[in-house]
């Protein structure tokens, strides 16, 4: 287990040159390699690409939605430009045999969308008649030559203009807007449709076929709509099959291969058959990268070497499995440097204590523990909730508490409610060790940094005087140990301080008292632990009493208790653990001014197609 972040190793790597995309497919998908983004490029042959991802890019705005989903490629044979083109020429194939079927389903989908408003208007239409009425649909859409009727589909909120005194309207409200029907002189229809155009209207074609009542009418659409979806789902089984033929799915992987790697990847310096990819590596021997490239088949060699003189490695976090969730608290503050500790395996310990002692109960904890069980892969933050779930479940069982019941078995420890101040006391307790324990890291990180001496004379004195001030609660010796800790501070300031001697000891007090000061609410912040855990049981026996007074009802009462208290309750106590690790722990050693690894992004096949069924 380490406690100290690693820096990341130099790797360079010997490649064929028209294996290069597939070699840094292969090792992105490792998460252990890092690029520079700044080395050398002679750009040889990425002009060819670019230009040819500019066509691809251009049937992709007219095809995308017609294509399948991307497969990953198997492998990758023959210069990258040359793969591209065969691409290409596929692609252009198939769309030449693809556009009249897709025309003709572009059309089905643009001609069912305008049967379905006028569906919507005809029903609605029907409502607003009176009972008993003869209306024709058919003598609306066919008036004459003299009269021409108009349908609109005019948008939420939106103003019409005053329409002209021949022409008749009638606005029968929809969802989000309504529909607006005109009956007027055909002779001023163009000057009609042109005054409306500037507004938030919607033209609604008639279609000439309709006939009898509006609901007649509205079960004729519904036969259309119904022929218009064989049609569209034959069309759909026609394209499937030509891109089955065309073997589209691997056409564009090879091709999101390719654009994947020009987006994400500055080309390494490169001859006319080699090329070198150089970086950083979070593996611990290039053995791991090399049996990768094998195992796909790349014809590459790679090792670790010496880094150039002006790189900067980026730093990598070594965690046992069950400590990694908890690099997300030191990455909240910043990276920690390589003078500082990962604190990852101690807040292991910490955060789930934390969280469980403010949130000790046996089954609520038990929910927590499945929903971190069950959520993790999908949110891997999600990862915490398994050791809080099972802290709780811990202090559930010391604290005699099921579900906010706390009659249903004998606490191994004792109900908080019954002993408060020991409750209280507690975390008091154990914040000071924590504090202390930060301390101690800050004078293990000022010996990596080669600052030892400084902190025996300047910060050591402080944690004697902190620990003295708190034994003088509990016996009166520790004044000795505080006359020791100040003694120790005021030659500290003379041997390891600068200027004159009163400027020294003037600094020296006021930075003394302000450690002090410090150190103290610090200290007192972690009596919100006991306090959060006496409001959990409070809340709980509240739950339990408003269920008492339910009756028959109160199991519900105490499922709807239960779930308040995990959601509401529960963030809170997140949130309070969180903050205490941040502004009251890290504060004593970690800055986080260290440059993190980021691998390079493996490439994501379905986010590059971007492909949607069609209805």
């Amino acid at each position: 287990m380490a406690f100290r972040p690693e820096p990341a190793r130099w790797f360079e790597c010997l490649v064929a040159r028209d294996d290069l995309a597939f070699t840094l497919e292969v090792l992105a998908e490792t998460g252990q390699i890092q690029l520079e983004s700044d080395l050398v490029d002679d750009g040889a042959g990425l002009t060819d690409l670019r230009s040819l991802l500019e066509e691809f890019h251009q049937l992709a705005s007219r095809y995308r939605l017609y294509w399948p989903e991307a497969a990953a490629p198997v492998t990758l044979t023959g210069k990258p430009a040359r793969t591209l083109e065969r691409a290409l020429r596929q692609l252009r194939d198939w769309g030449t045999q693809a556009d009249a079927p897709i025309r003709e389903l572009e059309r089905l989908q643009a001609e069912s969308a305008e049967l379905v408003r006028q569906q919507q208007w005809l029903l609605a239409l029907q409502q607003a008649l009176p009972e008993g009425s003869a209306l024709d649909v058919s003598e609306l859409v066919n008036t004459g030559p003299l009269l021409c009727t108009l349908l609109y589909r005019v948008a939420e909120q939106a103003e019409i203009p005053p329409l002209p005194p021949q022409w008749l309207s009638w606005t029968i409200e929809q969802p989000l807007g309504g529909d607006l029907l005109l009956i007027g002189p055909a002779e001023q229809r163009a000057q009609l449709e042109h005054d409306l155009s500037a507004h938030r209207v919607r033209v609604i074609p008639l279609a000439d076929w309709l006939h009898g009542t509006p609901r007649a009418a509205a079960s004729q659409i519904a036969a259309r709509l119904q022929i218009y979806s064989r049609d569209r789902k034959t069309l759909q089984r026609q394209l499937l099959t030509l891109s089955d033929r065309f073997g589209l799915s691997d056409v564009l992987g090879e091709v999101a291969r390719l654009d994947w790697f020009l987006r994400n990847v500055r080309y390494q310096e490169s001859g006319a058959n080699l090329a070198w990819v150089r970086g950083w590596s979070s593996a611990p021997a290039a053995d791991v990268l090399q049996s990768q490239l094998a195992t796909a088949g790349v014809r590459a060699l790679v090792r670790f070497t010496a880094p150039p003189q002006d790189r900067r490695p980026p730093l990598v976090l070594r965690n046992p499995r069950w400590a990694r969730a908890f690099e997300m608290f030191p990455r909240l503050l910043g990276m920690p440097s390589a003078q500082e500790a990962d604190p990852s395996s101690v807040l292991a310990l910490v955060v789930p204590l934390l969280f469980g002692y403010m949130f000790g109960d046996l089954g609520q904890g038990f929910v927590i523990l499945l929903a971190g069980l069950l959520l993790r892969k999908r949110l891997p933050i999600a990862a915490l909730l398994v050791p809080a779930g099972a802290s709780a479940m811990l202090f559930g069982l010391l604290f005699g508490s099921f579900f906010a019941r706390e009659d249903l078995f004998e606490p191994l420890w004792m109900h908080p409610m019954s002993q408060p101040l020991l409750v209280l006391g507690i975390p008091l307790a154990f914040g000071v060790l924590l504090l202390c324990f930060g301390l101690l890291l800050n004078g293990i990180q000022a010996r990596w940094r080669g600052e030892g001496r400084h902190w025996w004379w300047r910060e050591a004195p402080v944690i004697l005087i902190y620990l003295s001030l708190l034994g003088l609660f509990f016996h009166p010796g520790a004044k000795l140990a505080l006359v020791i800790g100040l003694v120790w501070a005021v030659v500290g300031t003379l041997v390891a301080g600068h200027g004159g001697l009163a400027g020294r000891l003037g600094i020296a007090v006021g930075e003394l008292v302000e450690q002090i000061f410090q150190l103290a609410v610090n200290t007192l912040s972690f009596s919100r632990v006991g306090a959060f855990a006496l409001a959990h049981a409070g809340l709980s026996q509240a739950v339990v009493g408003l269920a008492e007074v339910a009756g028959q009802g109160g199991w519900l009462v105490l499922v709807i208790g239960n779930v308040f208290i995990l959601g509401l309750e529960g963030l809170v106590v997140f949130i309070q653990t969180t903050r205490l690790v941040l502004f009251e722990f890290f504060i004593r050693f970690l800055r986080g001014e260290g440059q993190g690894f980021a691998p390079l992004p493996a490439p994501d096949y379905l986010a590059f197609t971007d492909t949607r069924s069609q209805s």
